[in-house]
C-alpha cells in the first residue's frame, strides 16, 4: 500500500481538481487572513488525502483573502473545545459517540452494503449531524469514508453455515472498541487470537495487504462505512465575509464529492491489487451470509437507535425505506 501512496495523492487531486468550481475569486491587496486547520488523524493511513487539497482549494479560490494551513494534531482536545482549538477541524467521527450518540451511526455493523448505501445514509443522517455538531459550534463542510470493514480467511466463505465453530479475530483495537465481535458471536464464531483465527475482520485500511499473506480469501460484505468529518468554527466562520464563507461552503462540497467519487474507485483497486497477491476475492458474497450477519448486526443496531431516541428509530426507519430494505 505504500509504494501506491504517491499515486493515490495524484489521483485524488486528479477528481478535485475536475469538480465544478462556481467560487468567488476577487483578488485583494491586504493580507489573507491566516487559518488553520487542526487534523486529528496520525499515521500514514490513505485516510485524510482529501484534507491538503481543501486547504489549497480554499486559498485558492478565495482571491487571496484567506490562507488555510493544515497542521497535524495530536487527538486529545475534547470534543467540545475542537471550535475553540483551531478554525478547521478533520477528526474520525466515533472517537466522539460518547459525547453525542448520534456520532455512533456510521460504525454500526451491516447497515450499509455499498458506497450508495452509505451516501443515502449520510443524506438523511445529515440534518442530525449538523444539529449535534452546532451544539459544539461546529459547521459540517464536507465528509471522508474509509474503506468498507471486509473478511479474510483461510478458506472460501460459501455459506452462513462456514463461519459457525470458525475462530476469528478483530484486526484493530479500534474493531474491538467498537464491540464488532458481537456480531461474529451471534453467527457462531469463536473468539482467538489474530494468529489463530481462521476468519478475521479488517476495519478500513488496517494492513490490508500485509493479510495477502496470512489469507488465502477475501470477502467484501461492506461491514462498515466509518466516517471522517471536515468541520468549520461557527466563531470563525460567521466572522468571515460572505464570499469567504461562500468559497468554504464550495470547496467542502466539491472535496466531498471527490472524496465519495475516489472511495469508489479505490475500493476497486484495493480488489485488484489484492487479487495480484494471489487471494482469491469475492466482491459479492453469498446471500445467506449477508443475511446472517445483518440479523446479528441488528441487536447493536437497534440499541444504538434506543440511545438516540425517537430520532434514532426515525433515521433507521427513513434510511430502511429509502433504500428499500424495510
Amino acid at each position: 500500500m505504500k509504494r501506491n501512496m504517491g499515486e493515490t495523492r495524484r489521483r485524488f487531486l486528479a477528481l478535485l481538481g475536475s469538480s465544478p468550481v462556481s467560487l468567488v475569486s476577487v483578488r485583494s491587496e491586504a493580507q489573507p487572513r491566516q487559518l488553520v486547520l487542526y487534523s486529528y488523524l496520525v499515521g500514514p493511513t490513505l485516510v485524510g488525502k482529501g484534507v491538503q487539497p481543501f486547504a489549497d482549494k480554499a486559498t485558492e479560490s478565495s482571491g487571496g483573502t484567506i490562507r488555510v494551513s493544515l497542521e497535524m494534531a495530536v487527538p486529545t482536545v475534547p470534543f467540545q473545545m475542537i471550535s475553540k482549538a483551531s478554525a478547521f477541524a478533520h477528526y474520525f467521527v466515533s472517537d466522539f459517540v460518547n459525547v453525542e450518540p448520534i456520532l455512533g451511526l456510521s460504525v454500526l455493523p451491516m447497515l450499509t452494503a455499498t458506497f450508495d448505501d452509505a451516501e443515502t445514509l449520510l443524506r438523511i443522517a445529515r440534518p442530525y449531524y449538523s444539529t449535534a455538531l452546532a451544539r459544539h459550534g461546529q459547521i459540517l463542510l464536507a465528509t471522508e469514508p474509509w474503506q468498507p470493514g471486509a473478511l479474510w480467511s483461510t478458506f472460501p466463505i460459501r455459506s452462513d453455515a462456514d463461519l459457525k465453530g470458525i475462530p476469528f479475530a478483530l484486526s484493530s483495537r479500534f474493531a474491538e472498541r467498537m464491540g464488532w465481535g458481537r456480531t461474529f458471536i451471534r453467527v457462531g464464531a469463536h473468539p482467538a487470537s489474530f494468529f489463530d483465527a481462521e476468519l478475521a475482520l479488517s476495519s478500513g485500511y488496517d494492513g490490508t495487504l500485509k493479510f495477502t499473506k496470512e489469507f488465502a480469501y477475501f470477502t467484501e460484505v461492506f461491514f462498515s462505512t466509518q466516517l471522517n468529518f471536515l468541520t468549520a468554527s461557527r466563531e470563525v466562520f460567521d466572522s468571515l465575509t460572505d464570499a469567504q464563507r461562500h468559497v468554504l461552503v464550495e470547496t467542502g462540497r466539491d472535496t466531498e464529492l471527490a472524496l465519495w467519487k475516489f472511495g469508489r474507485e479505490l475500493l476497486q483497486h484495493n480488489h485488484q491489487d489484492i487479487a495480484a497477491r494471489g487471494v482469491s476475492v469475492a466482491a459479492q458474497p453469498p446471500a445467506d451470509v449477508l443475511a446472517s450477519l445483518r440479523k446479528a448486526a441488528e441487536p447493536d443496531i437497534q440499541s444504538w437507535a434506543h440511545s438516540m431516541g425517537v430520532d434514532g428509530a426515525t433515521i433507521i426507519a427513513d434510511y430502511r425505506r429509502a433504500i428499500g430494505r424495510e
